[in-house]
Formats: C-alpha cells, sequence, structure tokens
C-alpha cells in the first residue's frame, strides 16, 4: 500500500520526534495531543532542532519551509480522517491504548494501519479492541528518536504480513533500521536490557 499520510498520536517526547522525522522525510504529518500546551512545546522543539541544522550549514532554508510545510497539529483523533498510518505515542496503560484505539478504528478509513509505540505491551490485546486486528502492529521507535536507528515491528497474533511489510518499508523510508519482533514482554532491546540493568542494580546497590 503507498503511504502518504500519517497521523502521531501524542506530543511528548516520542510522539513529537516520530512526527519530526515523518516530516523530514516527505511525508504529510499531522500531530495531535488534546493538551495545546504539549503540541506548541513539541511544535516549538522540531522546529529549533531544524533551524539549527540551517545555521550549522547541515539544512538549506528552502528544505526546511518543505518540513515545516508537511507538518500540522490537531488536538482531535477526528484529524485522523484521511490518514494512511496512525502511531500512537501515548501513555504505556494497556486499558488507555484500548480505548484509544476502538476510536480510532471507527475514526479512520478501512485501510489506516494502525501502530502502537509500546515497548511491551500486547499487540494483540490492543488490537482487539478494534474491528481490524490483521491491520494494527507495534512499532516502537527508541529515545531520541531523531538520532536513533533502531525500530521494532512488532505483528500481533493477526496482523497481516502485508502490514508488516509496509510498516518495515515506512520504516526504511524514515531512515531507521526495523527489526521484527516477536510479540513476547518486552520485546527484544526491554527484553535484553531489564535484565542487565537489574543485574547491575544488585551488584552496585545504593549506599
Amino acid at each position: 500500500m503507498e503511504i502518504k499520510k500519517i497521523g502521531v498520536l501524542g506530543a511528548g517526547t516520542m510522539g513529537a520526534g516520530i512526527a519530526q522525522v515523518a516530516a523530514e522525510a516527505g511525508f504529510s504529518v499531522i500531530l495531535v495531543d488534546i493538551e495545546t500546551a504539549i503540541i506548541e512545546k513539541a511544535l516549538k522543539g522540531i522546529k529549533k532542532a531544524w533551524k539549527k541544522a540551517v545555521e550549522k550549514g547541515k539544512l538549506d532554508e528552502g528544505e526546511m519551509q518543505k518540513r515545516e510545510g508537511n507538518l500540522a497539529t490537531g488536538s482531535s483523533m477526528a484529524d485522523f480522517k484521511d490518514c494512511d498510518v496512525v502511531i500512537e505515542a501515548i501513555v504505556e496503560k494497556i486499558e488507555v491504548k484500548k480505548v484509544v484505539f476502538k476510536e480510532l478504528d471507527g475514526i479512520c478509513p478501512e485501510h489506516t494501519i494502525l501502530a502502537s509505540n509500546t515497548s511491551a505491551l500486547s499487540i494483540t490485546e490492543i488490537a482487539a479492541a478494534t474491528g481490524r486486528p490483521d491491520r494494527v502492529v507495534g512499532m516502537h521507535f527508541f529515545n531520541p528518536v531523531p538520532v536513533m536507528k533502531l525500530v521494532e515491528v512488532i505483528p500481533g497474533a493477526e496482523t497481516s504480513e502485508a502490514v508488516s511489510s509496509a510498516i518495515v518499508e515506512l520504516c526504511k523510508k524514515l531512515k531507521k533500521e526495523p527489526v521484527l519482533a516477536r510479540e513476547f514482554p518486552g520485546f527484544i532491546v526491554n527484553r535484553i536490557l531489564v535484565p542487565y540493568i537489574t543485574e547491575t542494580c544488585s551488584e552496585n546497590p545504593a549506599p
């Protein structure tokens, strides 16, 4: 499928970063958050990064203006009504995500892929809240998104191969390095990282 417009739900650190790299890659992007102050902060940070790149000679003025034109903001999930992909980057609580995905399912066209930036929650369970579990997938970016190359692509039990492949290709267009991960707690990176951190803390207890 052809992906032209990307929606990002949640304008915190992760959502802002995802919106930034998508706009940089030439996609039409709509960044949505219910908090106006959070949207304004995200937009200010993104534009500051681009302006700094211009000042350093890494980006020309015309390209910066093009990127700014690619990025729009909104305060309602209804703004996702014409998106090809919506990437959710909100609070890491399964019940909240299920409510959100159910609402997105009712707003977005049938072809829209619904992706979650969750770092550990069940994609299958999130997908079950929708009427399109075959078009729900995990798309786990790492912080800071503009710098970190890795993206874990996590299919749920009913995610179609076509959807997984489309998200892998999207990651490549975002200049990221996608890796397919099986659906288990923590996926790949967190599954490796958490035990390491736990062991380190036990070996070096706080004084």
